[in-house]
């Protein structure tokens, strides 16, 4: 349980550096201030975010503490989120534009109820109140997710970043995590679909990976194998450490192409994945590139288009050849029709 806390701390730290970004552009624009208040049932008090042991059906009021420290009228804007994990294999408390995993059964999103805007005057400091209602039926393992905080744009900001390429969304995170016993749960892991795509604008075949318990899983080595079907040469390899999972979530996995086309062909997937704890999956699946991937050819870049190179090649050589044969020609027969004027 304490390794688990570490990493979950971990993730939300993460997080919270990944969206503040640069910090001198961060001190200008961070004007104000986000706290969870911990309440008794507080797992470990020394902790900054909720982790809350509680019973099923229980409800209990948590509050987050938020502070103007402008001298203007700010809009702060808060979202409630289940955790899922993005395709670089870190676990994700903002909103995910995807659909919830299947395997989710309960969404913290839908547990916590409260304000999702909240006006603060200048040097204002106010405690914001949310409900939190336990789902009705037991449950073991834990439900991840977090309060995605950051400030509303005022219709003038919005007007002058129309033309900045490059947007800054400072935000804060307050993380969430609820249990209700302590039966261990063991990580079970599984490969789904196996489908072309890109990255980047970079090819490669995305594995998708789902976490189908209601556990965290950290420390995790993926490496991915791609060959012909019928085939042990392997064509394209990826091998990635430090990957974590949300529970019960999904995330596509990319397996880089080397910046080669996407040829259509069938193929074989052999994949590992290896926690810290030891615990393994292997995974062997075939699967097909079908013709439609010319699209995702066209978009890449940097790709290798080594058939049509070898194409030219063989059309440049064939041509050669011919030129050489007719010069070759022309030049015998010339050379047959002043002997004979000669004699």
């Amino acid at each position: 349980m304490k390794k688990n806390n570490y990493l979950f701390l971990f993730a939300i730290i993460t997080g919270f550096l990944i969206s503040i970004g640069n910090p001198a552009a961060s001190a200008a624009d961070m004007n104000y201030s986000v706290k969870a208040v911990i309440p008794e049932n507080q797992i470990d008090q020394s902790k900054t975010y909720f982790d809350l042991k509680m019973a099923a059906g229980e409800q209990q009021e948590i509050s987050l503490e938020i502070e103007n420290s402008s001298d203007q009228d700010v809009t702060i804007q808060v979202d409630i989120n289940t955790a899922t994990t993005n395709r670089n294999g870190v676990i994700n408390y903002g909103e995910s534009k995807g659909s919830k995993d299947s395997s989710l059964t309960y969404d913290i999103s839908k547990l916590i109820t409260g304000e999702n805007e909240v006006v603060l005057l200048p040097k204002e400091k106010k405690t914001v109140n949310y409900m939190l209602t336990m789902p009705k039926k037991s449950f073991d393992g834990i439900l991840l997710g977090g309060f995605y905080i950051h400030k509303k744009m005022t219709q003038e900001e919005i007007e002058s970043e129309k033309n900045v390429q490059i947007k800054n969304d400072f935000s804060y995170i307050v993380g969430v995590k609820l249990t209700e016993t302590d039966k261990k749960i063991e990580p079970d892991l599984e490969l789904n679909t196996i489908t072309p795509g890109l990255q980047n604008y970079r090819t490669v075949v995305n594995a998708t990976l789902q976490n189908t318990s209601p556990i965290i899983i950290s420390g995790m080595t993926v490496d991915a194998k791609v060959s012909k079907e019928g085939s042990d040469k392997i064509l394209h390899e990826t091998k990635k450490d430090n990957q974590s999972m949300a529970p019960n979530s999904s995330y596509e996995f990319p397996i880089s192409w080397d910046n080669q086309e996407l040829k259509p062909g069938k193929y074989t997937l052999l994949l590992t994945a290896n926690t810290e704890d030891k615990k393994g999956w292997n995974f062997k699946k075939n699967f097909e590139i079908k013709g439609d991937v010319k699209k995702l050819n066209k978009e890449a870049v940097e790709i290798e288009k080594t058939d049509n190179l070898y194409f030219y090649m063989i059309i440049t050589l064939i041509a050669i050849l011919v030129v050489a044969g007719i010069l070759f020609f022309i030049i015998k027969n010339k050379k047959s029709k002043k002997t004979k004027h000669i004699i």
